[in-house]
């Protein structure tokens, strides 16, 4: 189990550029995530209901650290339009510290 401060990475992907930016500002503003990198015009092909799909998406990044990770993800998951939107968060092997320290000041423990 990784320490409370250690980073942590969540992603997901939003069906538009507006879409992304909503769900960044509520996470973000919730001090849940120190940044969220939106990466427009992602292509994704994916199988829905039993019939390939395709589709443009915005790839989204949030930067936080393991004691607000999950409160970011319920934030996403609330916000969200998907009705199964794809919400994963996974650790970083190696951690520059003053990106670290940042990350962690900027997710207080708790509002």
């Amino acid at each position: 189990m990784p320490d409370q401060d250690s980073t942590v990475f969540v992603y997901t992907t939003a069906p538009s550029l507006d879409a992304a930016e909503t769900i960044a500002r509520a996470v973000i503003g919730a001090g849940e995530a120190a940044c969220a990198n939106l990466l427009p015009d992602m292509r994704s092909l994916y199988m829905w209901e039993g019939s390939l799909q395709q589709e443009s998406e915005v790839a989204m990044l949030f930067k936080t650290r393991a004691g607000r990770h999950k409160a970011a993800m319920e934030t996403i998951a609330r916000v969200h339009s998907y009705d199964t939107p794809a919400i994963t968060a996974f650790g970083a092997l190696d951690v520059d510290p003053r990106f670290a320290a940042w990350v962690a000041a900027e997710t207080p423990h708790k509002k």
